[in-house]
């Protein structure tokens, strides 16, 4: 397992992340976006770089929702890490919502404890990541590390 440092812990997106997440702001009535996200770890300075935000194309989605196609995104997560050499590696969840400054939902939390409950990963740690339709990405977006022990 990979275990970062919970005090030390540090997330940076990098533009094509960023870049990618601004495609998925949820304006003028479309529904919700979501699927996962995939960078690089730094085990020396507990840092970790979102380099792939992977869309959900197979997902349930409404104005206030969204199923995310999980055996979709293990592909996806298999195809990169493959592809990048086993230098990638899942990081966590993201999803849009329909507000300038995004806050989870119930179900949201509830769809969290669940995905920290069951999820099979190799770290400690999982982020949650929610996206709003701010002008300004940097400003619209809800951020949450779970250590997982």
């Amino acid at each position: 397992m990979i275990k970062l440092d919970e005090n030390k812990f540090y997330i940076k997106f990098d533009e094509n992340a960023i870049n990618e997440l601004k495609k998925y702001q949820q304006k003028e009535g479309s529904y919700e976006s979501g699927g996962i996200l995939i960078g690089e770890i730094y085990l020396e300075s507990s840092k970790v770089i979102v380099k792939e935000v992977i869309f959900s194309k197979k997902a349930k989605r409404s104005y206030f929702g969204i199923n995310i196609d999980k055996k979709e995104m293990q592909k996806e997560l298999d195809k990169l890490r493959k592809k990048s050499k086993y230098t990638m590696n899942y990081l966590g969840d993201w999803h849009s919502h329909p507000e300038p400054q995004p806050t989870p939902s119930f179900v949201d939390n509830i769809s969290y404890n669940i995905t920290l409950k069951k999820a099979k990963i190799q770290t400690n740690f999982i982020i949650f990541l929610i996206i709003g339709n701010h002008s300004n990405i940097h400003e619209s977006m809800w951020i949450k590390t779970c250590f997982i022990s």
